[in-house]
C-alpha cells in the first residue's frame, strides 16, 4: 500500500482527527484513513498508518499526537510560520483544458518568501501542433513565438530544477487542480519524478476567506484587493498576480482565522464551505 501521493480525502481525514483532540489511537487513525466501517486488526492498522505517514511500523506508539499527524511530503513545511514560509506560485498557459489531450504552452512561477514576491521563472514551450486561433487570440502567443521555444522535456526539466532549488515548498496556483494536473502529466510523460509537495489553491482559500466576493475567478478576486494584472492570460502575468493575491490572503488568514502555520492553512483550505441561507423576500 502506498501513500506517496496524498489525495484531498486523506488530508481531510487527518484534519478531522487533529480537530478532535490532542491524540489519536493508531487503529482509529487507520479506520479514518480507509473509511472502514468496522474495526481493523491491530497489525493491519499499524501497517496502514505507517505507510501513510512514511514511518517504520515499529516506531509508532499506540497513540499519536494528532497535531503532528501529517503525510510525509508535508512534514518539512507544515510547521513553518506563514510570515516566514516560502511558496512557489505557478501558472500555465495550455492548448486546451484536458491534461491528456492538450499540452503546456507556457510555464511561469514566482517565489513568495516571508510575505514578499520574489524570483520568477518563465518559459514558452514548443507545441506538437499548430496553435488554434482561439488559443492565439486568448494568450497572444502565436506559432512564430513558439517555433524555437524549448521542447516540453527541456522546459519541464528547467522548471523542475528551478522549483527544487527551494526544497519541498508548497505548489500554489489559482484553481490549482488544473495547473498541478498538467504539471503532473507532463512530468510523467517526460520521465521526471513527481513533485511530492503540498498543493495550495488560492481559489479554495478565497472561497473560505472572502465569502463577500461571490465570484472566485482570478480576475474577480484580484479586483477585490485592487491587484492589477498587466499581462492577463500570459503565464508570468497571471503568476505574479496570483503571488500578490497569495500574500494578501496569508495576511487575511492570520487576521480573520488565527491561522499561524502552513499546516493550518492547508487544513483550512479543505474545510467545508459554510452555506449561507438566502433570506426569503417578504411581501409588503
Amino acid at each position: 500500500m502506498s501513500f506517496t501521493r496524498t489525495p484531498d480525502s486523506l488530508r481531510r481525514s487527518l484534519a478531522r482527527l487533529r480537530e478532535r483532540g490532542s491524540s489519536v489511537a493508531v487503529d482509529e487513525l487507520a479506520r479514518e484513513l480507509l473509511a472502514a466501517p468496522a474495526p481493523i486488526a491491530p497489525a493491519v492498522a499499524r501497517r496502514v498508518v505507517a505507510a501513510a505517514l512514511g514511518r517504520p511500523a515499529e516506531s509508532l506508539p499506540d497513540r499519536l499526537d494528532a497535531r503532528h499527524v501529517r503525510p510525509p511530503e508535508e512534514v518539512v513545511v507544515t510547521d513553518v510560520a506563514l510570515e516566514r514560509a516560502e511558496f512557489a506560485v505557478v501558472d500555465l498557459e495550455t492548448t486546451g483544458l484536458s491534461p491528456t489531450e492538450a499540452s503546456i504552452l507556457e510555464i511561469a512561477a514566482v517565489r513568495v518568501t516571508a510575505l514578499t514576491v520574489g524570483e520568477a521563472f518563465e518559459t514558452l514551450v514548443r507545441p506538437s501542433a499548430p496553435l488554434s486561433r482561439g488559443i492565439a487570440d486568448l494568450t497572444g502567443i502565436d506559432d512564430g513565438m513558439v517555433a524555437d521555444a524549448p521542447l516540453p522535456s527541456d522546459a519541464l526539466g528547467a522548471f523542475r530544477r528551478w522549483f527544487d532549488r527551494a526544497g519541498r515548498i508548497p505548489f500554489v496556483a489559482h484553481n490549482a487542480r488544473f495547473d498541478a494536473g498538467f504539471v503532473a502529466r507532463g512530468f510523467e510523460m517526460h520521465g521526471l519524478t513527481p513533485l511530492e509537495v503540498p498543493v495550495l489553491c488560492t481559489q479554495k482559500l478565497a472561497r473560505r476567506l472572502l465569502p463577500e466576493v461571490g465570484r472566485y475567478n482570478l480576475d474577480s478576486v484580484c479586483a477585490h484587493f485592487g491587484i492589477r494584472n498587466a499581462a492577463r492570460h500570459r503565464a508570468l502575468g497571471d503568476a505574479r498576480a496570483t503571488a500578490t493575491l497569495l500574500v494578501e490572503m496569508l495576511v487575511r488568514a492570520g487576521e480573520r482565522e488565527g491561522i499561524a502555520t502552513v499546516g493550518e492553512l492547508l487544513d483550512f483550505q479543505s474545510r467545508p464551505i459554510a452555506r449561507r441561507r438566502r433570506r426569503k423576500k417578504q411581501s409588503a
